[in-house]
């Protein structure tokens, strides 16, 4: 039927008009991006991600104020390697919703990658930002586990493993049946032996090494 539309809600007292055309354009997308997880065939993964990036741009070009849409396309860019695409349309998504938790997500992902890839503390530290207002959101519930890990990985990047273990034991604390529990668990210890090991290093005459004894 002509005239069909969906609401999405992205946030208390927000939702947005969105065409049923562009709606059914993002949901393809969305079902080729779930498909692409499912798979371990590296072409068919890239195939799949192309064909959902077509359809995000065609939603767009039915809705250019379609901030899921941006957002997934975000997403599709930074699994593509395409830094500058990717963070061009998650910040559209976040001008047309400053609170989005997902795009916040993504954001702060691509920051992360961007600051380990290039060494960077200032985008480390944009990541963490952004990765903390998502976690505040009551609608990143569903993700909290992913935000969480991603905090974590951003502090060891710092060098601040106190926090690193922490997020990921509140990780633990939340998910006590995710698959990855016993991984991350495992990941909790090493970064215990890595803080040990500093804090001994640390402790022998701040790694100078004493001058020899007289005979």
């Amino acid at each position: 039927m002509a005239g069909l539309a969906l609401f999405l809600s992205l946030g208390t007292g927000h939702t947005v008009y969105v065409p049923d055309e562009a709606a059914r354009l993002k949901d393809n997308a969305e079902f080729l991006l779930n498909k692409r997880r499912h798979t371990t065939d590296r072409v068919q993964k890239a195939e799949l991600l192309s064909q959902a990036i077509e359809k995000l741009k065609q939603a767009l070009q039915i809705k250019p104020e379609f901030p899921v849409a941006h957002n997934l396309l975000g997403h599709c860019y930074i699994e593509k390697g395409q830094w500058e695409d990717a963070r061009r349309h998650l910040e559209e998504a976040l001008r047309l919703r400053p609170d989005y938790p997902a795009a916040l997500f993504n954001r702060g992902t691509l920051y992360l990658r961007l600051g380990a890839a290039r060494g960077g503390g200032e985008l480390v530290e944009k990541a963490i930002a952004d990765l903390q207002q998502a976690l505040q959101s009551e609608l990143a519930s569903a993700f909290a586990g992913d935000i969480l890990k991603a905090l974590a990985e951003a502090h060891q990047l710092q060098g601040d493993y106190d926090r690193a273990i922490a997020r990921l034991e509140e990780y633990l604390k939340r998910s006590p049946n995710a698959p990855d529990w016993d991984l991350v668990e495992r990941k909790v210890r090493g970064l215990q032996l890595m803080k040990e090991s500093r804090e001994r290093n640390n402790g022998t005459n701040n790694g100078v090494t004493p001058p020899a004894e007289k005979p």
